[in-house]
């Protein structure tokens, strides 16, 4: 066995300040998360990514991999719970053996620089708070169904933009229903009964006592919420309901029902008292989602010569858009002002007409418009 370290790097809408280490151990392994910052003169204007290393023991670099890979990005899932943030999918960055008085096999991965991931909003992680988090989960006795409910809870925040709630409702009440399986087998257990007894002792089958579960514990007896949300999943998933009342039943209960499903979350891991309180704190209240910039220009088109204007075919107006690297400057009461540079040129349009444009905008999250947008179009290949 040699010790290898595999590396990752994830968009999250959530990060750890600055120095901040994040600490998870398992028998045979350890791994550290940090968030990594960019901007500014110094490179620290602003958080992007959260970093994780694990360090442990693997047969070769391929189980290296696969199993401490894998280990290693676990735990995103319960730190996009604790934040109330998502966190998308890890990459994979490097993988090599440590022991370098012999030659270790290595493999690195391409990865976005850290200048083009949007900046993702200020929610900080409470690092002692998702500590206990991580450490209520791991001593459930099925904690391969909680996790799997929290996961998916991860990929709700993850479609957490507003052209995505229908895939976020979706994934939300798969949380919400894993859960509730959950509540089943675990108790089950600790009782050392099976779960077809457990139901037996309250006087119902199997389904009615996860029914129950899941309406007053994981929906915490909200019957609208919980019902909207059925509604829509089963409609959803089954195709029997069009897909513009599907987004109309999750329109007034899916921000509600987030809040809802994540505190049974928090609540089934065991935890209490300050800890909890803390991760139940209003501040994360409101879900964070990684919501893509979309820049945009407008303007007016029209014929160069009024007597003659030309007929527009399809596909005959294109941009060609170029992002210089934002700049970041920290002001002095630690709010952070990022300056964007999109330039636009016009790549292809029909002989005979010509594109005015004269505004520039860009839907955002979590940024507020400071400054006058200074707009300058040049057609491209005229100097």
């Amino acid at each position: 066995m040699t010790e290898f370290a595999v590396r990752i790097r994830a968009y999250a809408a959530a990060h750890l300040e600055w120095d901040d280490v994040l600490t998870v151990r398992w028998p045979d392994a350890e791994a550290k998360y940090q968030s990594e910052y960019t901007g500014g003169d110094d490179g620290r204007a602003y958080p992007v990514t959260i970093h994780g290393e694990i360090r442990g023991d693997a047969a070769s670099i391929e189980d290296a991999e696969q199993r401490l890979g894998g280990a290693v990005r676990d735990p995103l899932s319960i730190v996009a719970l604790a934040s109330n943030a998502a966190v998308a999918d890890p990459l994979a960055v490097a993988c090599h053996g440590l022991d370098l008085s012999v030659r270790q096999p290595f493999v690195g991965y391409q990865t976005p620089a850290a200048h083009t991931w949007f900046p993702p909003g200020s929610r900080r992680i409470d690092v002692d708070a998702t500590h206990a988090l991580l450490a209520a989960v791991g001593c459930q006795p099925r904690i391969d169904l909680l996790h799997r409910a929290i996961e998916s809870y991860r990929r709700a925040l993850a479609h957490w933009v507003p052209e995505e709630h229908l895939l976020a409702g979706e994934f939300l009440f798969i949380a919400a229903e894993t859960l509730s399986r959950f509540l089943i087998e675990s108790r089950a257990t600790s009782a050392g009964m099976t779960p077809k007894n457990l139901a037996r002792a309250a006087g119902l089958n199997a389904e009615g006592l996860r029914a129950g579960y899941l309406r007053d514990e994981v929906f915490h007896g909200d019957a609208p919420a919980h019902d909207a949300m059925r509604d829509a999943s089963n409609g959803f998933e089954h195709g029997y309901m069009s897909v513009r009342d599907v987004r109309g039943l999750l329109e007034g209960a899916l921000e509600r029902s987030m809040g809802l499903v994540r505190r049974a979350l928090i609540e089934a891991t065991g935890m209490h008292g300050s800890m909890a309180a803390r991760l139940l704190d209003d501040r994360y209240d409101a879900p964070r989602g990684l919501v893509p910039a979309i820049r945009f220009v407008r303007g007016s088109v029209s014929a160069a010569e009024a007597s003659e204007p030309p007929i527009l075919d399809g596909g005959t107006i294109e941009l060609d858009w170029a992002q210089d690297p934002p700049i970041a400057t920290v002001r002095a009461d630690g709010r952070v002002d990022v300056t964007f540079s999109t330039n636009v040129a016009v790549k292809a349009i029909t002989p005979g007409a010509k594109l005015d444009l004269d505004s520039w905008g860009m839907r955002a999250a979590h940024m507020t418009s400071v400054d006058e947008v200074r707009v300058d179009v040049q057609r491209g290949g005229k100097p």
